[in-house]
């Protein structure tokens, strides 16, 4: 039993990390600075993509979906 709730554990953390990329991707993909995260032709339009793409890793709401999907996924006692 031991070993099925240690296996769960990853399978879990592995849904988790895929829920986060997809959202991140779904925020990336509608966002309104589709101009931006072409790609860069200069030194400076990298380094705004690159923020660009952080902020909306952070803005995606990754946070707040995982926390209230997580206890569907949890093993009951």
């Amino acid at each position: 039993m031991e070993d099925y709730r240690t296996r769960h554990c990853i399978v879990v953390k592995e849904a988790t990390t895929l829920l986060e990329l997809a959202l991140w991707k779904a925020k990336l993909d509608g966002s309104q600075d589709k101009d931006f995260l072409k790609e860069p032709k200069t030194k400076r339009a990298k380094i705004d993509t690159d923020i660009i793409r952080k902020e909306r890793r952070v803005t995606c709401g990754a946070n707040i979906i995982i926390k209230n999907v997580l206890p569907f996924l949890q093993l009951e006692e």
